[in-house]
């Protein structure tokens, strides 16, 4: 049987991800992008299989993760539970997606913590996920795969703290340089549309979410951060920028 995929992948690598983690599963039957500002109501039946995934903000799912999944209803439908981080650190993100899944009628019977690239700092975990982690991914998709059989659907424990730790973005919105060409990209594909239609270099800071979307996926290269806020990052990253986090499998 195909997967249902759930996710919200801003700059493409938390899809990259669940994507192999389907395709070793039995392949994509259908695909619902959380990053849609217009996201329908969506419901799964009890016989449904379902991945859901997204990146880890500060050790918290993002907060535009948690509002849309509010329009998805599950039947007790078994899923797969995946979060993606840059290098440093899930902490409560997965605890936080599971409960989050449970909350609206699935079970999550698997779980996994995943290395891949910063959205900030591109340069810390740069080559994950590898080749070996794609061979780990293939592995821990085997050992899911046979948690749809299992006669008792049990809830998978996770590590993570209730309460969630506190976490807000950085009081900052990408700037735009002049190589902005106008061509409405960053607009089109904003998640939460805080980029003004008729001026693309404003950027609402009450919707922005800080995702990187805009800047990850600009043909001009036009977008960064600010250059105080990028130093920060990257400063506080240091320390970990130089380590090798393994990703991390529950079932």
């Amino acid at each position: 049987m195909r997967f249902s995929i759930v996710y919200f992948s801003a700059a493409g690598h938390t899809l990259k991800v669940i994507r192999h983690i389907a395709e070793q599963m039995g392949g994509i039957d259908r695909a619902v992008d959380l990053s849609d500002p217009f996201l329908k109501q969506t419901s799964f039946a009890k016989d449904d299989r379902v991945i859901v995934a997204c990146p880890v903000y500060g050790g918290r799912i993002p907060s535009l993760v948690a509002e849309r999944l509010q329009k998805i209803t599950f039947d007790g439908t078994r899923v797969v539970t995946v979060v993606t981080y840059g290098n440093r650190a899930y902490e409560d993100a997965l605890l936080e997606l599971n409960d989050t899944v449970l909350a609206r009628g699935a079970i999550p019977v698997a779980s996994a913590a995943v290395v891949a690239q910063h959205t900030m700092v591109p340069s810390v975990a740069a080559d994950r996920p590898t080749a070996i982690d794609f061979q780990n991914l293939s592995v821990f998709a085997r050992f899911a795969l046979q948690k749809f059989d299992d006669v008792h659907a049990v809830p998978v424990e996770v590590p993570g703290n209730r309460p969630y730790r506190q976490w807000s973005k950085m009081p900052v919105t990408p700037v735009v340089s002049n190589a902005c060409v106008r061509c409405g990209s960053c607009v089109r594909q904003c998640p939460t549309m805080a980029i003004w239609i008729t001026d693309p270099k404003k950027t609402d800071p009450s919707k922005c979410i800080l995702c990187m979307r805009c800047v990850a996926l600009c043909p001009q290269g036009a977008r960064s951060l600010p250059e105080p806020a990028q130093q920060a990052i990257e400063k506080k990253l240091a320390p970990v920028a130089k380590l090798t986090r393994e990703n991390e499998f529950f079932f």
